[in-house]
């Protein structure tokens, strides 16, 4: 990750000087404040997905026997990002089979590498209330000393489902909130976040099959304390396979990104695209493509 302290005061200087230069749209600097936004929503709706796996994973036969064992141990089978972890769910007191409540512990412990070398460590908390998935059901994310790769997740993530459709596919749409959310990177540089989004996620028939689309604004400040906005302007989807094979962007959307002012429209890619980490970058009617690290 690049610093970003002082990078972004260069902005409009280089920004206006090279705009006929292709080869020189992006700055350092700026190539890394896209990069760091982009990690940022991609490990954010990561969090979200995990929740949403560990939390679609027990029967209703385990949640019911959680009520009277205290705690149960879950199992999510062929998701290779729950290497090392260890899932607990314990029901509150007077869960009920009509309005159950309860929390599940997403727990890495001191740190466990998964397959594709992401480092995940810490503790991700899920609060749940009502049927799974059934409009106006909700869980809480929140984050206990929750790191990837170095870089700490902190804030609260509100879900509420608000449709659920199961032909020809189980699909589900949520309103998904972001508060007080923090990415702290290893030089101890933050970017802060606010989002509300519209997520669906479709369910597919095999374990790498899951896509889900985000729509949506998020804003807040980067590393540098500039002020910025990402607006999505095409859905972004994300799927499970890119996710399976260590790619954290999303395949396909398109977003607006604006730091003080200045905007840059970033292409994930078109209908169909492959799984990767690199995105077009537009300014000024001029484009040039970036790869964005894990």
């Amino acid at each position: 990750m690049k610093n970003l302290k002082y990078s972004l005061l260069l902005v409009p200087a280089l920004l206006f000087s090279c705009k006929d230069d292709v080869e020189s749209l992006l700055s350092a600097q700026q190539n890394a404040a896209i990069e760091d936004q982009s990690i940022t929503e991609a490990y954010f709706n990561e969090a979200g997905d995990l929740s949403t796996k560990a939390f679609n994973t027990p029967s209703s036969d385990q949640i019911s026997g959680g009520r009277t064992r205290g705690t149960i141990t879950i199992d999510v089978e062929g998701d290779t990002r729950f290497t090392g972890s260890t899932i607990t769910l314990v029901t509150d007191e007077g869960s009920t089979a009509l309005s159950p409540k309860g929390t599940i512990t997403i727990d890495f412990g001191e740190g466990q590498t998964d397959s594709k070398g992401t480092v995940r460590k810490g503790k991700i908390l899920v609060a749940y209330s009502g049927l799974r998935f059934v409009p106006n059901s909700t869980t809480v994310t929140t984050f206990e000393d929750y790191f990837v790769n170095g870089v700490q997740i902190e804030g609260t993530r509100t879900v509420t489902s608000t449709s659920l459709t199961a032909s020809p596919a189980l699909k589900v749409t949520f309103t998904v909130q972001d508060e007080d959310g923090v990415a702290t990177f290893p030089d101890e540089t933050t970017i802060t976040r606010n989002a509300t989004h519209v997520h669906t996620i479709t369910f597919g028939n095999t374990i790498g099959g899951t896509t889900w689309a985000v729509e949506g604004q998020a804003n807040g400040k980067t590393r540098a304390n500039s002020n910025y906005t990402f607006v999505v302007n095409r859905a972004l989807l994300f799927k499970t396979e890119c996710a399976f094979s260590g790619f954290g962007l999303p395949a396909e959307g398109e977003a607006l990104f604006t730091v003080d002012n200045l905007p840059f429209v970033i292409n994930y890619g078109d209908a169909g695209a492959a799984c990767d980490n690199t995105a077009t970058i537009t300014f000024n009617s001029q484009s040039q493509d970036i790869t964005v690290g894990n």
